[in-house]
């Protein structure tokens, strides 16, 4: 069942009842509301539908053009936007009206028939055409204060949004940790493995490469050549090299 039934007149209020109706079903899903041009059921009457919606759903939302309460047919026993607002009060529904264009006053109660002149003392809100980007929102926002169902959704879609942007965070951290690890070790062999020269080279490393200070142990490395370091080095470095055969020794 809807949570918010949307009462409008044919010919006045069809383009606002069609966007909020839109509005309300993006934001808070299918069930959000009940308009009567979509949402009667196949095969139902319009008269069951109706009074069915109206008091299952928790808000009414009069729709209410310049000149609504003027309109003769609110007189009339079988008008239909008149049997809605009375079977929500009925049945205790919030009702609350909009106002069409901020030109559209709030009716008086002289000029409603007496079983709906208390619509005349509810707090309205509004809504313009024009300004549809930010009344749209205003009446979502107003919505979601006296609807739990709503108040609920938007507090899971925060937590969500709160739950992606940490997440977001977390591999940001991560890839700026990687970044400022990241190294170059580079080696260079002038020659043949047992002549020549070999060089290792540490560039901007901040890894576990120790450049300071204290003795350093480096890998074995088996041949005659030489092993040169281009890093800062204070301390003492050992390098252990293979034992060398008689036959090397003589080449």
């Amino acid at each position: 069942m809807p949570h918010v039934f949307i009462n409008y007149r044919t010919g006045d209020g069809e383009q606002a009842s069609a966007h909020l109706d839109d509005a309300l079903r993006r934001r808070f899903g299918d069930n959000a509301s009940f308009r009567d041009g979509r949402s009667i059921r196949l095969g139902r009457t319009f008269q069951e539908e109706l009074r069915e919606n109206v008091r299952a759903c928790e808000v009414l939302l009069v729709l209410a053009g310049p000149g609504w309460a003027a309109r003769p047919e609110l007189w009339q026993q079988d008008d239909w936007v008149r049997e809605e607002i009375l079977e929500a009060l009925r049945n205790d529904v919030l009702i609350v009206p909009v106002l069409l264009g901020r030109g559209t006053a709030r009716p008086a109660k002289a000029d409603l028939p007496p079983e709906l002149a208390s619509v005349a003392d509810r707090q309205c809100l509004t809504y313009e055409a024009h300004r549809a980007e930010y009344d749209v929102p205003a009446i979502l926002q107003a919505l979601t204060k006296v609807i739990p169902a709503f108040a609920a959704a938007e507090e899971e879609r925060a937590q969500a949004t709160e739950t992606t942007a940490n997440g977001m965070r977390e591999v940001e951290g991560v890839s700026a940790v990687q970044a400022g690890s990241a190294g170059d070790i580079s080696t260079t062999v002038n020659g043949s493995t047992g002549a020549g020269s070999t060089t290792t080279h540490f560039h901007a490393a901040t890894g576990s490469v120790h450049t300071g200070s204290g003795n350093q142990h480096l890998p074995q490395f088996s041949g005659d050549g030489p092993v040169n370091y281009t890093a800062d080095n204070h301390g003492t470095v050992n390098n252990s090299f293979g034992n060398r055969t008689a036959d090397q020794e003589k080449k």
